[in-house]
């Protein structure tokens, strides 16, 4: 009797569970409908290669949820459960719950829903048959599907550079360029982001994170899909073409710097503190070689001017073809050495030269309007301002736009062609002033007279 009892309760349990795993698929669709319904309420499904996107349907600091087998990515960081409830609230449950499905479950979940199947309608003679036309080489379905034939694996960062990525190309991770633009035909797993340069997404790109541009401009091109946010800060005016230009081989603007003309004018001011910093500190502690360089090129300015351009053309090749001596020498190996001390002196030897300089443009100009409020250190000040006068003013109007570059385009190169006239000065006072002391030091040699004979 037991014996028959046991086997009863073994054929219960077998049945019992056969109709519930007969029941488990439906129950798992109906759930599964559930939660997408619960998440179409806040966010907007994307389907990803691994995994969903969710991008919220309000602006907040969550810009993108990427959902993959076991894993939750927020704006690209992976987070642990107690932070997505910080941060999600009511819905990391359901984000949770989303992260335990595989990743083909993840796929068929993010797909959107079959449409209903229509009502019966009569049969009806077949169609003649049509040739299947092909799909758009840029429709969406065609470049998800396409194979390429470069896959890098992890990111891809360049400085002071610029990043292409090609129409058979896809990087899993994401794609940087600081101090430079990128370019997109290809595929990018994660965000694309370029610092002081341009975003340009070719038809044929898609791009599974943020697209950012800090500095320069986002340009999408028909076809380009994105499924992250496009974030976009400009310091550029896309009207004023000569500030900033789109891609067409030039990828940055401007005849001299990537920058836009606002952050030029802010450069030219620190340039400027900076300058009268230095000189300043340059008066203070050699005051003695800054009023010499001063009265040389008072004195005689063209000679010192000419002085500062011959030694400052040939300095840089000396010094490398120095270098390259001494390193391939063994006794000039320790001398070496002393080469940077060698170029820190004449840096220092051309500040205070350029000291000098201001100094004596600052006098000349306090004389003809101020002459009772010239001082040394406030005529250094007047002579830098009046040095960098014209380059600032250039980069004040470069600001206004369009009407007025031809002039500030002239402004600014007058200035740096003065500004470099103003060193070369400089720098040919002090090597007269170092030359003069040497030969006053230099021994002379007492020339004796032959003896007179007296006569008869």
């Amino acid at each position: 009797m037991k014996a028959l009892t046991s086997i009863g309760l073994v054929l219960a349990t077998i049945l019992v569970s056969g109709g519930a795993a007969g029941a488990q698929p439906q129950d798992r669709a109906d759930e599964r409908r559930a939660l997408r319904a619960q998440l179409e309420r806040d966010y907007d499904l994307v389907p990803l290669t691994d995994g969903v996107a969710l991008r919220p349907r309000e602006r907040g600091d969550v810009r993108l949820i990427e959902v993959t087998a076991g894993a939750v990515l927020v704006n690209g960081a992976s987070v642990t459960g107690r932070e997505l409830r910080d941060r999600l609230g009511a819905n990391a449950d359901a984000v949770l719950r989303l992260s335990y499905l595989s990743a083909d479950e993840l796929r068929a979940f993010a797909a959107p829903p079959a449409p209903p199947s229509p009502a019966a309608a009569p049969e009806a003679p077949d169609p003649p048959l049509e040739r299947a036309q092909p799909e758009p080489r840029d429709a969406p379905a065609e470049r998800d599907s396409r194979v390429f034939s470069r896959v890098s694996r992890g990111d891809r960062v360049r400085i002071f550079g610029n990043v292409v990525v090609d129409r058979d190309e896809e990087i899993n991770g994401q794609v940087v360029a600081v101090f430079g633009s990128v370019r997109v035909n290809g595929k990018v797993g994660d965000q694309v982001v370029a610092v002081m340069g341009s975003v340009v997404l070719g038809e044929d790109a898609i791009v599974g994170g943020d697209v950012v541009s800090v500095g320069g401009r986002v340009t999408r091109e028909a076809g380009a899909q994105t499924r992250g946010g496009v974030t976009e800060v400009a310091l550029t005016d896309s009207h004023f073409p000569i500030y900033f230009r789109r891609w067409d081989g030039d990828w940055f603007g401007g005849p001299f710097f990537p920058f836009g003309a606002v952050p030029r004018l802010v450069g030219t001011g620190v340039r400027l503190s900076l300058l009268l910093l230095l000189t300043g500190l340059a008066l203070l502690v050699a005051r003695r070689s800054v009023d010499a360089s001063a009265e040389r090129v008072t004195g005689n300015p063209l000679k010192s001017t000419v002085i500062g351009l011959v030694a400052e053309v040939p300095a840089v090749p000396v010094l490398l073809l120095t270098a390259i001596l001494l390193a391939i020498s063994v006794i000039g190996i320790p001398l070496l050495l002393l080469l940077p001390f060698v170029v820190l002196a004449l840096i220092v030897m051309a500040l205070v030269g350029f000291t000098g300089t201001a100094a004596a443009i600052g006098n000349a100009v306090q004389r003809r309007y101020a002459p009772a409020a010239q001082t040394p250190y406030m005529a250094v000040v007047v002579g830098v301002l009046v040095i960098l006068s014209p380059v600032i003013l250039g980069r004040v109007l470069a600001v206004v736009g369009w009407p007025v570059t031809p002039a500030a385009v002239l402004l600014v190169g007058v200035g740096f062609t003065l500004e470099l006239l103003a060193w070369a000065s400089g720098l040919g006072a002090m090597l007269s002033t170092v030359f003069s002391g040497w030969q006053a030091r230099r021994p002379r040699h007492a020339v004796v007279a032959p003896p007179v004979t007296p006569m008869p």
